[in-house]
């Protein structure tokens, strides 16, 4: 039995419109993810000129839950940090962009800025210390970093300028990518490929090494 030509002219609109829903949703989220970060790097600006006054208390705040396979840091690479706390930004010279870090990788943390992994090394401290950035917004250009680069990263106790060494592509779903280090290091994680239209497959990881302490 043949179909109507009016029900396949419907369902085709009905195609069409879901379509442009999806395309205008995903516009939309690239168009607010770069505000978000943006402010969230003047909240850091503030935080800093506010350090440099003086400190009426001090409060500790514990250790947020693992989220990567490391092994426990060492008591003086163990971060101080609370979860969705801005801690700092990272700048690449190379790329002319400075993003703020906050504390966990949620979606939350993501939208505004790169997170740092819970139970990752603090930053320029012994160990692996594990930032995380969406592809196409925080992170947007970071294939193009090339060994030898530099990766300036400010946090409350100073700033910390690495090297890139290296980079890999892995698995989404492969364990263990990310290696333990007993010397300060630096991986950045985004998904991969860069212009995939999606949920991507793959993870890209870049490696740098601590130079130089500021």
């Amino acid at each position: 039995m043949k179909q109507r030509p009016g029900i396949v002219i419907a369902a085709v609109r009905l195609i069409f419109i879901l379509s442009l829903c999806v395309l205008l949703y995903s516009l939309l989220q690239i168009f607010k993810a770069p505000a978000e970060a943006r402010e969230t790097l003047k909240e850091w600006d503030k935080k800093r000129e506010e350090a440099l006054m003086p400190v009426i208390q001090e409060e500790e705040t514990p250790l947020p839950p693992s989220m990567v396979s490391l092994p426990p840091v060492t008591k003086s690479s163990e971060p101080d940090y609370t979860d969705g706390e801005i801690i700092g930004e990272i700048y690449f010279p190379a790329l002319e962009r400075r993003i703020a870090i906050l504390e966990g990788t949620q979606r939350a943390q993501l939208k505004k800025g790169a997170g740092h992994y819970a139970g990752s090394a603090a930053i320029g401290a012994d160990g692996n210390s594990v930032l995380a950035g969406h592809r196409d917004t925080v992170f947007r250009g970071i294939g193009r970093l090339k060994i030898h680069d530099l990766i300036e990263v400010e946090t409350m106790d100073g700033t910390f300028i690495y090297e890139v060494t290296g980079s890999t592509i892995v698995d989404g779903e492969e364990r263990g990518a990310i290696k333990p280090s007993s010397t300060p290091v630096l991986t950045l994680i985004t998904c991969y490929p860069f212009g995939y239209a999606g949920p991507a497959p793959e993870r890209y990881l870049l490696s740098a090494s601590l130079v130089k302490r500021k």
